[in-house]
């Protein structure tokens, strides 16, 4: 946890380290080791970070980093191809990997009781991996099939060719992960000598974090890493950027439907002193509601998101804006987005923006240090950067800087005639420039209207000290309450909990909409946060920002609300906050006409997604006639037509009048939290959900295909599985923990021995009136039906025998293991808590989770199959890839840089 979780710490800012916390050691053969205990939750994160990435990587070998990630873990003398993975399933922990340019992460967090085990895997991968030829040869596949993956991402293809664009020489401007034909030329002796010459003790920092004893954990250590030989590790460095001034300009086109525009800028490295004062104009410019370009674009329809970021790894830095954009919008936004930095740059910022941007950082920081995952990656990336003590100092630099230091930073580097700018447009969308001339005298055409300021919200007139709701019961740690209209009051404490996290939830929406409103429910809970009786849109969102959280609208098929996560202090303010955009909406009509447009931009960039489109695709398909099937988003014939009075009516029917629980959970006392949200609350009355006939299954195979120029094909097939309510849905999930992830079934086959996908996995998904059980793989457009094959001969496999002893028995520690991690995050525990409350068979749910899971058996595994498997009544959906040459993939039509 964060500085207050342990003791002493109250010397110690929030976020930050007490040093009496963090153990530093170097063994003898140069491997740091930093140990953390902390005995917040009986979890343990392990993190390998090694100094070698993209960075690296000579013009020969380009992606030979990200291809040693993936053969760390097919491997090594004592443990064949998957044992790795299921190993550490059968300790109860997960494990993953990333690569990036200054280094390459491998981490395995499990529950405290795995911790020996899980290190004694760990150490092996790090020192003992095979790398054999043919598994290589195989993986290499598979790795191609995730480059063409990210070939299909349009945010990956605007980002990568922006960096390639700004940088003439800088290894930077390599495509990661590298190209196809470069990466079938990688044999094993390039691999093995990259892993030799980096993978050494004195270039890899080992970071503990967790429900250890650090006495313990330094033995365990030292047996498996001391005797480690080390050695000299021998870089080559890549040609240094040379200096050039000037805008550059690049334009693609491919099968898109949103364009992707993204303005950078080349910036100092990670330890240069103006490189937090860039973070902080970056969460100025992008952070938030109240941010300066979400204002001066996103609200005014011209995009439907924006963002802003600082990206430095460590020797070279990229400030980048990224917007995705209808085509018919796309150059104003770039007008506006560059009206704002010549702003920044003319005038910097003001205290307010300054401030609010400050403790939305704070947030983040803390946020990321609430896990032992997020703990141990923070120490190994400041260790990397030269001590893990910078971290702290980071921070304090961040929240102790001043106006006029981030004006004359953002000067310095952000100078709008030096920007580079990548425009990735739909193929029928016509070249908006040239090149960087034409571009630059385009955006200076016309001046977009002004921010408007965001005036002070006067204060709320005082109130009479609110009656303490009685206690109702305690339940599985949960407290229930109720407000005077008996609206029912969770509270869960969560001892040393730095975030408290609250939301309001209301039991329906989507499913009860009908088939001419779809999308009511998901355009009322967005225009909520646009304004009440008190406070315009901008003012909503500065408060909360500036307690360092939003007020965030969800909607599902079976509820939707809204939640805020804060600081623990804060936690007073964001309740009355959350209240009033619950209750007080003023839903005022532009403010509609906004969402309603953002909408159909959101509905236009799920088409691009190839997971979440063909997924949509599957489950329109499984509920064709049932509100199961009701798209969330609604349709581009249903949005257009939602009225003022259709929000407002339904606000007033299923929030105001509706089936409502409310939520928290911190580290505070539980009836003062109560007397808070009962206080607050008090517009609610109790309701009940309507009720909705149960859905019919199809009785026959159905499909829905859609051909689209990617390159890969998206396929997903689903059977009918168990409901919310149905004792059954345990051997479901056990039987996705057999079936998928690394080690799984699935995976194994597919993507181990058969290299058809990356991406391959199984999961049920559970409504209260029935689920499905889903499978999804995206393959080579030539191998579609190979995939097809695949998935339902391991679908038959689990038809025709009982899964293994030891299968069930990994999937059940995976299974209990990472139910005790989720516990570690606030959110998750109040996400679990409404669940449990709103769809389950109760709270007592909470601690049952175990004993249920401890109680499926392989026959039960082999009912669920043979019961709900049946390939007769299969329903599949295809995005299909065009298969050979992809004419319409992302193709340059303009560049050039104008000095």
């Amino acid at each position: 946890m964060a500085g207050p979780s342990i003791a002493g710490a109250a010397r110690v800012r929030p976020g930050t380290f007490n040093p009496a916390t963090v153990h530093r050691t170097v063994l003898a053969n140069g491997l740091t080791v930093i140990v953390r205990p902390n005995k917040s939750a009986p979890v343990v994160a392990i993190v390998t970070y090694v100094k070698a990435g993209y960075f690296d990587e000579t013009d020969d070998v380009v992606g030979i980093a990200h291809v040693l990630e993936h053969m760390f873990f097919k491997g090594t003398a004592s443990r064949g191809v998957g044992e790795i993975a299921r190993q550490t399933k059968a300790s109860g922990g997960y494990l993953n990997a990333s690569t990036i340019y200054d280094h390459t992460r491998y981490y395995a967090v499990l529950p405290s009781s795995g911790f020996q085990a899980g290190l004694e895997i760990q150490a092996d991968a790090y020192a003992n991996s095979a790398i054999d030829g043919a598994e290589l040869a195989r993986e290499l596949e598979v790795i191609i099939q995730e480059a063409r993956r990210k070939e299909d991402n349009p945010s990956a293809v605007a980002v990568e060719t922006l960096y390639e664009l700004l940088h003439d020489r800088h290894r930077i401007r390599h495509w990661r992960i590298g190209r196809e034909q470069g990466l079938r030329a990688l044999t094993r002796d390039h691999v093995l000598g990259f892993y030799r010459n980096f993978y050494r003790p004195r270039s890899t920092i080992l970071c503990i974090a967790g429900d250890v004893a650090v006495d313990e954990a330094m033995r365990e250590v030292e047996r498996h890493y001391g005797a480690l030989p080390d050695g000299e590790v021998a870089r080559t460095p890549g040609p240094a950027e040379p200096g050039h001034t000037g805008a550059r300009y690049r334009e693609l086109s491919g099968d898109v439907t949103q364009s992707q525009l993204v303005m950078g800028w080349r910036t100092p490295d990670a330890a240069h002193p103006d490189t937090p004062l860039l973070d902080l104009a970056a969460v100025v410019l992008g952070a938030g509601r109240a941010s300066r370009l979400y204002r001066a674009v996103r609200e005014r329809k011209l995009v439907s998101s924006i963002s802003a970021g600082n990206y430095t790894p460590t020797e070279l830095g990229v400030f980048t804006i990224h917007a995705e954009a209808p085509p018919a919008t796309a150059l104003d936004a770039a007008r506006g987005v560059w009206d704002q930095m010549r702003q920044a740059v003319a005038a910097g910022f003001a205290a307010d923006e300054l401030e609010r941007a400050r403790r939305i950082f704070e947030a983040r920081w803390i946020r990321r240090l609430e896990t032992m995952e997020g703990q141990a990656n923070h120490l190994a990336d400041w260790e990397a950067m030269g001590g893990w003590a910078l971290g702290d100092e980071y921070l304090e630099r961040v929240l102790l800087a001043g106006s006029d230091d981030v004006a004359a930073a953002v000067r310095r580097h952000l100078d709008p005639g030096a920007a580079g700018m990548v425009l990735y447009r739909p193929q029928a969308s016509p070249p908006m420039a040239t090149g960087a001339a034409e571009m630059r005298a385009l955006l200076e055409q016309g001046a977009p209207p002004p921010l408007r300021s965001i005036p002070a919200v006067a204060a709320a007139p005082a109130r009479p000290a609110p009656r303490a709701p009685d206690l109702e019961r305690v339940e599985a740690g949960v407290r229930v309450y109720r407000t005077a209209a008996g609206v029912p009051i969770l509270v869960r404490r969560k001892p040393h909990a730095p975030m408290t996290h609250l939301g309001l939830f209301v039991t329906g929406g989507v499913r009860d909409e009908g088939a001419t409103r779809a999308g009511l429910t998901s355009l009322t809970a967005r225009t909520a946060v646009k304004g009440t009786g008190r406070r315009t849109a901008e003012q909503l969102a500065a408060a909360a920002e500036t307690l360092g959280g939003s007020v965030s609208p969800s909607v599902g098929g079976e509820s939707f609300g809204w939640t805020i996560s804060v600081p623990g202090h804060h936690a007073a303010a964001a309740t009355e906050l959350l209240a009033d955009v619950v209750q007080h909406p003023s839903f005022p009509a532009d403010a509609l006409d906004t969402e309603r447009a953002l909408v159909l931009a959101d509905l236009a960039l799920l088409r691009d997604d190839m997971y979440r489109y063909p997924m949509r695709l599957l489950v329109e398909a499984a509920y064709p006639d049932h509100p199961y099937g009701a798209p969330v988003l609604g349709t581009e014939r249903t949005v257009p037509a939602l009225t003022v009075e259709d929000v407002r009516g339904w606000h007033r029917e299923r929030v105001l009048a509706g089936q409502t629980v409310v939520a928290v959970v911190g580290d505070d006392d539980p009836d003062r939290l109560a007397r808070l949200l009962a206080a607050e609350f008090d517009a609610l009355s109790s309701g009940t959900a309507v009720a909705i006939a149960p859905p019919a299954w199809p009785t026959a195979t159905k499909a829905r295909a859609e051909v689209r120029d990617k390159a890969q094909t998206a396929l997903a097939i689903a059977y009918p599985s168990p409901g919310r309510l149905d004792e059954e849905r345990f051997a479901a999930h056990l039987l996705a923990g057999v079936a998928s992830g690394l080690g799984g079934r699935f995976f194994d086959e597919l993507r181990d021995r058969q290299s058809l996908a990356y991406t391959v996995h199984a999961f049920p998904s559970e409504r209260p009136l029935g689920g499905l059980f889903a499978a999804y793989i995206a393959t080579s457009p030539d191998k579609e039906e190979v995939a097809r094959r695949g998935l339902l001969a391991e679908f038959a496999k689990l038809r025709e025998s009982p899964v293994t002893a030891d299968e069930l028995a990994r999937a059940q520690a995976y299974a209990i293991g990472t139910y005790a991690i989720r516990q570690e995050s606030g959110g998750a525990v109040l996400a679990d808590v409404v669940d449990a409350w709103m769809f389950g068979a109760g709270l007592s749910e909470l601690d049952e989770h175990d004993a249920r899971v401890r109680a499926v058996t392989p026959a039960a595994i082999l009912a669920l199959a043979r019961r709900w498997f049946d390939e007769s009544r299969r329903v599949e959906a295809v995005v299909r890839g065009a298969a050979g040459e992809r004419v319409g993939a992302p193709s340059a039509a303009g560049g050039g840089a104008v000095p």
